[in-house]
């Protein structure tokens, strides 16, 4: 597995449908924020025999969305295109640039920014506005009729090669 989704109903809650969706073994989840360092809320995590796994969760209406990574952080979003196009806020949603002209459109910007978000680990701490959907990385996901769901994922880059081995001089000072 690299990434899995997995659409769950909203009253099993979080920490169920997140041992559920990672199976049979010894699951513990949390929250943590990072703002404030409160168990209360903030980034969902989760361990799994030990071993912590990037996980994320969304909820909307009847419905809870719960991903799971193996290849980075994870985030995940579902919104409801009609409550976000009853609210639609452009002005805190859209960047420079951007454009959403109906209500399925709004919906999904709002989703794929806030999955983004979740990935970085700063949820809707950061403006959506500061975020340029072009220059990021997310697919959108299959999500019940009257719904639209968003995945990101963020993989670890490959480090820069080493310079290559070259003659060191020494210099004198003056």
């Amino acid at each position: 597995m690299s990434v899995d989704v997995v659409w769950h109903d909203v009253a099993l809650g979080a920490h169920a449908a997140l041992a559920a969706h990672l199976g049979p073994g010894t699951t513990v989840t949390g929250r943590l924020c990072a703002r404030c360092g409160s168990a209360d809320h903030g980034r969902p995590w989760a361990s799994y025999d030990g071993r912590a796994v990037p996980v994320s969760l969304a909820r909307s209406g009847p419905h809870l969305v719960t991903a799971v990574s193996t290849e980075g952080a994870v985030g995940v979003d579902v919104e409801s295109v009609a409550e976000v196009a009853a609210r639609w806020p452009a002005g805190l949603v859209l960047a420079p640039g951007e454009v959403a002209v109906d209500g399925l459109e709004q919906a999904r910007v709002w989703a794929r920014k806030e999955a983004v978000l979740k990935a970085y680990g700063v949820g809707l701490d950061r403006p959506m506005t500061s975020l340029h959907l072009a220059a990021e990385s997310w697919a959108d996901v299959a999500a019940p009729a009257g719904y639209v769901a968003a995945l990101a994922v963020l993989r670890p880059q490959p480090a820069a090669p080493a310079a290559p081995p070259g003659r060191a001089t020494r210099r004198r000072g003056r």
